[in-house]
C-alpha cells in the first residue's frame, strides 16, 4: 500500500465531489436550513440577555453565552432536517457502484494501484468534503454571530472545536455507512434506497423500539415509597443509557447539546431536587467530556466498523 497513491485517489475523489452539482445543492440547503436555526438561537440569545438585564431579572443558567447558538448547527445537521445526514449519503452512496456499473473499476484496477489504496482514497476524498462542509457551516456562523456582536469567549472555543469534530465524526459514520452498503449493492439506485433505510433504523428505528424494550423489561413503575423504586430507576437508566449508545443521531444529540448548552446539561446531570444548583458555575470543557466520552467513543466506533466491513467486502469482490 502507497501512502502517496491514496491521497492522490483521495484528492481526485475530493475534487470531483466539491465540483458536482449534487454536493453544491446539497450544501446550500444544509446551510439554509443551518441558518434558519441559527438566526433562531440569535434571537432567543437577545431575549435571554433582555429578560437577565431586567430589573429583578434572573435566569437559572445565568447570562446566555455565545456558545448556545451554535445548538443551531446541531438542528440544522441532526435535528428535524435530514440534509446534514443526506449530503453525507450523497458523497457515498455510488462511490463503489457507480464505477462497477460503468466498468471503469476494471479499468482503475489494471494500471499499479491496488484495491486497498482505492477504497481508503475514496473515503479519504469523501472525508475531506465533509470537513470543508462542516467548516464552512462554523465560519459562516461565527461570521454571523459577529456581525450581530456576539463574540464567543477564549473558553469556549475549546468547545467550539470539540463540536466541529463531532460533527465531522457524526457525518463521517453516515458517509462510510453509505460507502458500506454501495459494496453489497448491485446498482446506485439500490444502494441510496438501502442507504436511507438504514440510516433511518440508526437514527429512528433502534432508539424507539430500544425504549419500548426498556418499558417491556423494566415492568410496571413501582411506587415511589417502595423500597424498589431506587433500583428500578437505576436499572431503567442504564439500560436506557445502551439504547442512545446504539443510535448514531442519539449520541450525537447528546454530545451535541453538552458542548452548545454546557450549564443546562450541567444542571440535568447533576441536580436531585435536594441540592442546591450552583447558578453561578461555568462548567469547563474537561466537566462536560467526562460526561459525553462514552457518546463520542461511540461516534467514533460506527464509522471504523462500517469501514472495516466495506473494507472486507471490496477486497473480496468479484470483479468479472
Amino acid at each position: 500500500m502507497d501512502f502517496k497513491r491514496i491521497i492522490l485517489i483521495g484528492y481526485k475523489e475530493f475534487q470531483d465531489h466539491v465540483t458536482s452539482r449534487k454536493f453544491l445543492a446539497l450544501l446550500f440547503l444544509m446551510l439554509t436550513i443551518t441558518g434558519i436555526y441559527v438566526f433562531k438561537n440569535i434571537d432567543s440569545y437577545f431575549e435571554d440577555l433582555a429578560k437577565y438585564n431586567e430589573f429583578l431579572g434572573y435566569s437559572l443558567f445565568g447570562l446566555p453565552k455565545p456558545i448556545n447558538v451554535f445548538d443551531g448547527i446541531r438542528s440544522g445537521v441532526a435535528g428535524s432536517s435530514i440534509f446534514g445526514s443526506i449530503i453525507a449519503i450523497a458523497l457515498g452512496f455510488d462511490l463503489i457502484t457507480k464505477e462497477r456499473e460503468t466498468g471503469s473499476i476494471k479499468a482503475i484496477l489494471s494500471v499499479p494501484v491496488y484495491r486497498d489504496e482505492v477504497i481508503n482514497g475514496k473515503a479519504l476524498g469523501g472525508i475531506m468534503a465533509i470537513i470543508l462542509a462542516v467548516t464552512i457551516v462554523f465560519v459562516l456562523t461565527l461570521g454571523i454571530m459577529l456581525i450581530y456582536s456576539i463574540v464567543p469567549g477564549l473558553d469556549e472555543l475549546g468547545f467550539i472545536f470539540v463540536f466541529w469534530l463531532v460533527t465531522i465524526l457524526y457525518l463521517s459514520g453516515i458517509f462510510v455507512m453509505s460507502i458500506m452498503v454501495s459494496a453489497f449493492s448491485k446498482t446506485s439506485g439500490i444502494s441510496f434506497i438501502y442507504s436511507l433505510l438504514l440510516l433511518l433504523i440508526l437514527t429512528n428505528v433502534i432508539f424507539s423500539t430500544g425504549s419500548f424494550a426498556v418499558d417491556v423489561i423494566m415492568g410496571p413503575v413501582p411506587s415511589i415509597n417502595s423500597d424498589d423504586s431506587a433500583d428500578y430507576y437505576q436499572k431503567s437508566t442504564e439500560l436506557t443509557n445502551i439504547v442512545y449508545y446504539l443510535s448514531i443521531k442519539t449520541n450525537y444529540h447528546k454530545t451535541a447539546t453538552a458542548l452548545t448548552t454546557p450549564k443546562q446539561t450541567l444542571f440535568l446531570t447533576e441536580y436531585d431536587g435536594e441540592t442546591e444548583f450552583d447558578s453561578g458555575r461555568d462548567p469547563t470543557l474537561p466537566d462536560m467530556l467526562g460526561r459525553i466520552w462514552g457518546y463520542i467513543l461511540f461516534l467514533i466506533a460506527y464509522p471504523i466498523a462500517f469501514f472495516g466491513i466495506a473494507y472486507v467486502k471490496f477486497m473480496r469482490m468479484d470483479l468479472r
